[in-house]
């Protein structure tokens, strides 16, 4: 994914391409940056703002989806009891609020 001198900034599609390229790895959103930023010669600010959300947005989902793995492995080990149910709701809360928070940053991104 690398630009010449004279190519034209990275879009907003570009930026969603590469997350798709990168889809599957284990740190999605690092990689994805690590190739912006290497094939990128200029940017400008509305479009690295737009870039900055798209790539916190797939990192959220990352975080949102080790999140819902230790939710499920803490059940599976501690099964849900009185003692273990308040903890597995603000879990399964935090969880969601890392969805939302993804969702939102998807939304604040122009084309």
């Amino acid at each position: 994914m690398t630009r010449t001198a004279d190519a034209e900034p990275f879009t907003v599609n570009d930026v969603r391409d590469a997350l798709d390229f990168n889809a599957g790895t284990a740190s999605l959103a690092l990689l994805t940056l690590r190739d912006i930023l290497l094939g990128c010669t200029s940017l400008t600010p509305e479009r690295a703002l737009a870039t900055a959300r798209i790539l916190l947005a797939a990192h959220t989902r990352e975080l949102a989806a080790l999140a819902r793995q230790h939710i499920d492995d803490y059940r599976d080990e501690h099964g849900v009891t009185r003692r273990t149910r308040g903890l597995l709701t603000g879990m399964q809360a935090i969880r969601r609020r890392l969805d939302q928070h993804a969702a939102d940053l998807d939304e604040q991104v122009t084309r």
